[in-house]
């Protein structure tokens, strides 16, 4: 005779969660995500707070690029702190440290290095956050709907930027800088809350060192490059977009929005029917919309072109991190999940972090929409080679 128990699990393992209690916690979990998620996304607004600090557009630059050091440490040290300290416990130190970073900058934004202390601090909570939320998420779910359930997953993050960057412009003008860091951190502190109760993932496999395994498998190569240039394409958006709509006198919201709004309607939506194809195929996809959001963000004058732009880099950014993600965790157990994501992650933050401080000087000279145009070619120039890979007969 079927009981209630044994038939909730049968209906979970049906929807692609490996028990009954898995549904729940996946939930708790892309709660807790998002709410970190809010936290770090206030960081759209650290260019324009550096520039009212007095600090030049190199130092800026500076400030934004030094975090990939921290970010990128956090996340490859995330796969041995997994293994030590338990994906939980990796993931809600990750929190903290995340929510502490962003508040200490109602304290040390004048101050170049005491700025710098924050950023490191805030770097490695971000770095780690993603991997560990990673491994915990695709522990709770099968193989058959991997890349679905790790895109909805993944929809959570970027959602808080249809949220954080608005408010925040809001708070920025009516309360000054202090209250808006403290507003900051507040997010991602609730989020250590919502994962009381959980029940842990399987711990990674200690193999020692950075605890990486087997990340660097040749058949990984490739997603780790297309996620970098993910990463760039993305990151141009998370620390110049802002500063970029304020000289044109565009409001934050026209962008931020639609491409928030475009995000979750494909990953909550059409990748259900999306994810039957190949992550070369999705990846591709994400790759050429990208460019056209980024051709129309570069000519655009007004709300209306901006918001069309923040579409199209929305359905780009959609589909890039989570499928590479899903892409480098297929055919592993969830303990040897670590090493990969860890790598990934890294060359996503990478891109995001590293690459600010270099467009200054482009930037600098030439204003932003020469760095806008150069993403347009990166976009669209690694789209068609990718196309040109997969030819007719692996696209249908």
């Amino acid at each position: 005779m079927s009981t209630p128990e044994a038939g909730a699990a049968s209906k979970a393992l049906a929807a692609g969660f490996i028990d009954a209690r898995a549904r729940w916690e996946f939930a708790a979990m892309c709660f807790a995500a998002f709410l970190f998620s809010v936290t770090h996304n206030y960081s759209t607004l650290l260019a324009i707070v550096f520039e009212k600090a007095g600090h030049s557009l190199q130092a800026t630059g500076l400030l934004l690029s030094l975090f990939a050091i921290p970010c990128i440490a956090g996340a490859l040290f995330s796969s041995a702190a997994c293994a030590r300290f338990g994906v939980l416990n990796t993931a809600r130190g990750a929190f903290v440290l995340t929510a502490l970073g962003m508040g200490a900058f109602a304290f040390t934004r004048d101050d170049f290095w005491l700025a710098l202390l924050s950023r490191v601090i805030q770097g490695f909570g971000v770095g780690a956050a993603m991997p560990a939320g990673l491994v915990y998420v695709q522990s709770r779910i099968t193989q058959i709907r991997m890349v679905y359930f790790v895109t909805v997953y993944s929809a959570v993050i970027p959602l808080a930027a249809a949220f954080a960057p608005p408010i925040g412009e809001w708070t920025l003008k009516h309360l000054g800088e202090v209250a808006l860091f403290i507003e900051a951190a507040i997010p991602g502190l609730l989020a250590v809350l919502a994962t009381l109760g959980l029940r842990d993932a399987p711990r990674p496999r200690n193999t020692g060192g950075l605890n990486l395994g087997n990340a660097f498998q040749r058949k990984l190569l490739l997603p780790y490059i297309l996620v970098f240039a993910g990463g760039g394409l993305y990151g141009f958006s998370v620390n110049y977009i802002a500063a970029d709509l304020q000289m044109r006198a565009i409001a934050l919201a026209a962008f931020f929005i639609p491409s928030s709004i475009a995000l979750i309607a494909m990953r909550f939506i059409a990748m259900r029917i999306l994810s039957k194809y190949s992550p070369r195929v999705l990846v591709t996809a994400s790759l050429l919309t990208y460019g056209l959001g980024f051709l129309l963000i570069v000519l655009a004058h007004g709300p209306a072109l901006m918001g069309l732009g923040g579409i199209f880099y929305g359905v780009g950014n959609s589909i890039m991190f989570p499928v590479v993600s899903a892409w480098v965790g297929s055919g592993f157990e969830p303990q040897d999940r670590a090493g990969p994501q860890a790598v990934n992650t890294a060359s996503f933050y990478t891109a995001i972090y590293a690459l600010p401080w270099p467009q200054t000087f482009v930037i600098g000279a030439w204003g932003y929409g020469a760095a806008e145009w150069i993403w347009v070619c990166v976009a669209f120039g690694l789209g068609i080679y990718m196309l040109a890979m997969l030819g007719p007969k692996r696209i249908t």
